[in-house]
């Protein structure tokens, strides 16, 4: 375990300034350059999880070709300034995402997820793109701002979890996940977004919707996980992929951004809540 956290550590610390140093340093092209790369491993890491079969070659191609495809139509969206009707549908997916974990008694193994879930999944990648995308447009601090809130979520949901964990959070999803976790995480959001507001000087109307907004965003970035997590139960694998050490694949490590950024977005900017 030990050695694990060490490799954990090691990786985050390689991995977490290089992608703030791109957010802020720079430009356009290297920055949607960089986040296709990640979108592109993500969904071949997924390509693997939901086509188990080696003969399944082709719809991994299909998957493969969808998300390259809505990708490139996500550009389009963005640079016309009309990415709120792509996020909000992203967010309408996500709501009964949520509403399906919620509602799961038993999870069962599948050895193909048919065309529709590389469908789901293909939108999803696409709306996170668009959000990321759309967020470093608007403000490449408040972009830095998602990234370290949901870091420390994650990082404080799993402190939390090994030394005061005892009750399951959605066990027949991800036994090692703990409600205590859970709640340690969504204070440390609360200890994040207070300070970085006090820290800034930011009013007090400005600060109370922040905060709002960061805990909604801890909570959204929690069944992100779980999604993943679920996803990787049905098929039978205990990572998404091995590109990261310590961490396990790719997918892993942005799994809980996949819901988080969308909502972040629509949220901050309706309530004109932009750094």
């Amino acid at each position: 375990m030990q050695s694990n956290l060490l490799k954990r550590v090691i990786t985050a610390s390689i991995i977490f300034p290089l992608v703030i140093s791109i957010i802020l340093y720079q430009n356009d092209l290297i920055v949607r350059l960089f986040l296709n790369i990640v979108i592109f491993l993500a969904a071949f890491e997924l390509s693997r999880l939901c086509f188990t079969d080696n003969s399944e070659n082709r719809k991994r191609f299909i998957f493969i070709t969808i998300v390259f495809i809505s990708i490139f139509l996500s550009n389009l969206i963005v640079k016309n300034n009309i990415w709120s009707f792509q996020i909000i549908f992203s967010i309408i997916l996500w709501l009964a995402i949520f509403l399906y974990i919620f509602k799961l008694e038993r999870v069962y193994n599948e050895s193909n997820f048919g065309i529709l879930y590389a469908f789901n999944f293909a939108v999803l990648l696409s709306c996170m793109y668009s959000s990321v995308y759309t967020l470093y447009i608007l403000s490449p601090n408040f972009l830095v701002y998602l990234i370290c809130l949901v870091s420390l979520v994650d990082i404080s949901a799993y402190f939390f979890g090994k030394i005061y964990g005892k009750t399951p959070f959605f066990q027949i999803i991800s036994p090692n996940k703990t409600l205590e976790g859970f709640y340690g995480s969504l204070v440390t959001c609360v200890i994040f977004s207070t300070s970085f507001c006090l820290y800034q000087k930011y009013e007090i109307d400005y600060t109370i919707k922040l905060i709002c907004i960061s805990l909604l965003v801890a909570i959204a970035s929690s069944f992100g996980d779980l999604s993943v997590s679920l996803i990787k139960r049905m098929s039978g694998k205990k990572d998404t992929g091995k590109i990261l050490p310590g961490h396990g694949g790719l997918l892993d490590r942005i799994d809980s951004i996949l819901p988080a950024a969308p909502i972040f977005l629509i949220l901050s900017f309706s309530l004109s809540v932009i750094i």
